[in-house]
């Protein structure tokens, strides 16, 4: 039958006959570089760079499981055949067809890479749901600058161990790579455990720190929540000083005060990261429920502080005849 391609072919030699691998050799390098120079602006560098490294990885796992399906002309045909029902055969066949439209999709967007892999069986549940998301951190970090400076260096680390494990589990569609050039071929075997080289990846000693990461995050919440309901004049039946105004400040205040059933929940889940060790993906899960939960409340906080701030400021400013 006749094969459908699905993209380029990046395990093969390109027309100026270069091993693409080996340039993914020269990145692994650069992002070791950048992780063990401990600061902020290399951390945020080597983010970026892992996020390109292990979105590669992944086309490349995808391309190889779609590069060898039959054409879409065929299916197409094998649909319209004429004369009773299919084989189970043919019919797997129909339904496991990437057709263009999706074929376009997965092209476009990791997220729709990871969920065909997660299909395939290539990547679990888990794994999908902690790339994705370190996706987002890469994107919170380089496009928004919304991430703590803190956190970046124990997220590069965790996408070291996982780019670590795509490499090692890709299998390219040429078993045997290589080059007219002299120039030495570097496949996907030799990468793997280039990136953790040299690291102690102790999961406990990494959960201890996004639990440390988690507890400042409620700390900050609980610390605001109870700034605003002091601010409503909230009483011990909870009610608020109904003669205050309804304003932006008192909405801002209102909505702070309203995850106060949250915040146990919140705290016991910070806390319990830190017997999250069996696996890396066990420890992040948790570690990024929680974080998208504090996510939709920490913008508010943010603002709350900067309201505290410039009163602050006014204060001193009238105490100093300004």
């Amino acid at each position: 039958m006749p094969m459908q391609p699905f993209a380029t072919d990046w395990d093969r030699a390109t027309v100026q006959e270069a091993e693409q691998w080996n340039w993914l050799a020269v990145e692994i390098a650069e992002i070791r570089r950048c992780a063990e120079a401990g600061d902020q602006a290399h951390n945020r560098l080597a983010l970026i760079l892992l996020d390109h490294l292990v979105e590669v990885v992944i086309g490349r796992e995808v391309n190889a499981r779609l590069a060898l399906q039959v054409a879409d002309s065929i299916i197409a045909e094998i649909r319209e055949f004429p004369g009773g029902e299919l084989t189970d055969e043919l019919s797997q066949l129909v339904d496991d067809h990437v057709g263009p439209e999706r074929r376009k999709a997965i092209d476009d967007h990791l997220h729709e890479k990871t969920k065909f892999l997660k299909q395939k069986g290539v990547l679990t549940a888990q794994e999908r749901e902690v790339l994705d998301r370190l996706h987002q951190y890469r994107n919170a970090a380089y496009h928004r600058d919304t991430l703590e400076s803190d956190l970046i260096s124990d997220l590069v680390l965790a996408y070291r161990v996982l780019a670590n494990e795509l490499i090692g589990r890709h299998r390219p569609i040429m078993c045997t790579m290589a080059a007219s050039k002299s120039d030495r071929v570097v496949t996907p075997q030799q990468l793997r455990g280039q990136l953790i080289e040299g690291v102690d990846v102790d999961i406990k000693a990494m959960a201890r720190r996004f639990h440390g990461h988690a507890v400042k995050r409620v700390h900050a919440v609980v610390a605001a929540v109870a700034t605003a309901r002091q601010l409503l004049g909230v009483d011990s039946s909870g009610k608020a000083d109904a003669s205050l105004p309804d304003d932006d400040m008192a909405r801002l205040l209102s909505g702070l005060t309203d995850v106060s059933k949250h915040l146990p929940s919140w705290a016991k889940q910070a806390e319990g990261l830190k017997s999250k060790t069996s696996s890396l993906t066990g420890l992040m899960i948790p570690f990024i429920n929680l974080d998208r939960a504090l996510n939709r409340i920490e913008p508010s906080v943010r603002r709350l502080e900067m309201i505290l701030d410039h009163w602050e400021q006014q204060r001193i400013d009238e105490l100093r005849g300004k």
